[in-house]
């Protein structure tokens, strides 16, 4: 009797809406709204239709400069379709050479007689690119910033000469963050050392479209996804290895009153814990993703290794907030892949506090004990970096940390130094103004969007496992951004853009195919895929 009495009750209420004149133009002003906004390339970000985006960036004035600059010039760097018949022979009879060539799309071209060595370096100009990008993936974690920065730039040059980048939200918005961060640069309180930071920063961004224009084929895809992780793994074993030999700082970036059972944090080769467990979090998903999307059981079981090893390297880093962000990850692929599990999801990372090692669960808590110095220190910071954006919110101040202390001097509490705000989003904010931070949402939303659109067309798990990982590698990395600055450190910044150009090279190469077209994702328009 109840349940009717409720159903009869709202059927009433609601043909009371139904012929109310404040709902009726309440309706007709919400379908009015849907209706101006279908057209909106902004508002086209957040929803699941690519063809309103792909139209409105064919009328973008700033798109059309970019694709002049971009693919407006000649190509003059093709794949040679013969070789000199000695050296073909040799190298396509090696597994290894094969392989890699055909993998990488720049397959060892068939011998013809007498062809000149011309042929060899044409296709060694046309390979340079994405062998370049390939070996910054793998040793990432090994090389210094500028010798990564140095092997960029020519990658850049020869793809601008022999390939056509693609510009989708994502690249356009991308593009946009690197010419408002150059702007930021130049009118810096302090260019001269703005500049320099800004023109790295944008060397390093451009690796995403880097990757987008070089790697297009499913197979290539697959080689930069085992090169990422391979990488990781190299890390991993560094950090061993300082676990092992004690090759660390004891005590660093610790209260060494509240932390006495802490003898090291593990930093690997990145020089310092936090930001080794932020570059862990891009990490660990890939890794563990790669658990399922590998086809070979060899593959599954060395990924799981890899994850294993990334996650003890994980602990030993001590960082609270990659803790808690990796838990941030784990619920949001959950969600993706099947939110019924969450409720399994709960009591298993309540089971791992249980037999987690008491120092990491004492420092993971000591998150809410406000009389850790660290975390007085980064309340500090926030507070004095937020009147800081009360004055400068504009067009901020400019990169790096000499220019930040230049003006935080005046905006601290405490007389305290720091080279930065502790806040991803809130440095971006500083730096680039709120340009600058729009604009940078607007890549992420960009991000979220192919994935979203990705996972809502294709039906097979794997596909959907590894692209559900991208998402919560980056929620988790966005979310240890809220505690510190992850592009302080210039490799990491490095990472999220190269694993960025991997998931929009991966959404591409592994969509569904439509009948009559190669890739479902872009119009015709769409410069890139459609030579």
């Amino acid at each position: 009797m109840p349940t009717k009495k409720l159903s009869w009750l709202a059927q009433v209420i609601i043909q009371w809406m139904e012929g109310s004149l404040f709902f009726c133009g309440l309706n007709a002003g919400m379908d009015w709204i849907v209706k101006l906004s279908q057209g909106s390339f902004i508002a086209g970000l957040f929803i699941g239709d690519d063809e309103p985006q792909a139209a409105n960036l064919k009328k973008s004035i700033f798109v059309r400069i970019s694709d002049k600059v971009l693919n407006g010039i000649p190509k003059p760097i093709r794949l040679p379709a013969r070789w000199p018949a000695t050296l073909s022979d040799a190298l396509s009879g090696s597994w290894f050479v094969r392989t890699a060539t055909d993998r990488l799309d720049t397959p060892i071209p068939p011998p013809v007689p007498n062809t000149g060595s011309g042929m060899v370096i044409a296709w060694g100009a046309f390979a340079l690119p994405v062998w370049a990008l390939f070996a910054v993936v793998i040793a990432l974690p090994i090389l210094p910033t500028m010798i990564l920065a140095g092997i960029l730039v020519p990658a850049f040059i020869f793809t601008l000469l022999s390939r056509r980048f693609v510009l989708d939200g994502t690249a356009v918005f991308l593009l946009l963050f690197i010419v408002v961060t150059l702007v930021a640069g130049v009118m810096s309180v302090m260019p001269s050392t703005s500049i320099p930071i800004a023109v790295l920063t944008s060397v390093f961004m451009l690796s995403t479209l880097l990757v987008t224009a070089c790697v297009q084929s499913r197979d290539s895809v697959d080689l930069f996804i085992c090169g990422f992780v391979i990488a990781s793994a190299i890390a991993g074993v560094v950090g061993v290895y300082q676990i092992f030999v004690g090759d660390t700082t004891p005590g660093a970036w610790l209260d060494m009153v509240l932390f006495t059972d802490i003898g090291l944090r593990l930093s690997s080769t990145f020089g310092n814990a936090n930001v080794y467990g932020t570059y862990l979090l891009l990490a660990i998903p890939v890794a563990a993703a790669c658990i399922v999307y590998a086809k070979k059981t060899f593959f599954r079981i060395c990924a799981l290794g890899i994850t294993g090893l990334l996650f003890i390297n994980l602990l030993a880093t001590y960082s609270r907030g990659c803790y808690v962000s990796l838990a941030i990850g784990a619920v949001a692929f959950v969600l993706i892949i099947r939110k019924q599990l969450i409720i399994v999801l709960i009591p298993a990372l309540v089971g791992i506090l249980l037999v987690l090692p008491s120092t990491v669960v004492n420092r993971l808590f000591s998150i809410l004990n406000f009389e850790d110095t660290s975390t007085i220190f980064r309340l500090n910071i926030w507070r004095g970096s937020l009147r800081m954006l009360g004055d400068f919110w504009p067009i901020g101040i400019g990169q790096g940390e000499y220019a930040f202390n230049r003006v935080y001097t005046y905006y601290s509490l405490g007389a305290i130094f720091t080279p930065h705000s502790h806040n991803l989003f809130m440095q971006i904010f500083i730096e680039t103004g709120i340009v600058g931070l729009l604009v940078f949402i607007g890549v992420l939303a960009c991000f979220f969007r192919a994935q979203a659109n990705f996972l809502r067309k294709v039906k097979e798990f794997r596909l959907r496992v590894f692209s559900a990982a991208l998402i919560a590698a980056v929620v988790g990395f966005l979310a240890q951004g809220f505690f510190d600055h992850n592009f302080y450190n210039h490799r990491v910044l490095l990472t999220f853009f190269l694993l960025i150009g991997i998931g929009i090279a991966f959404t591409r190469a592994a969509a569904p195919k439509e009948e009559g077209k190669d890739i479902p994702q872009e119009s015709e328009w769409v410069s890139g895929y459609h030579d």
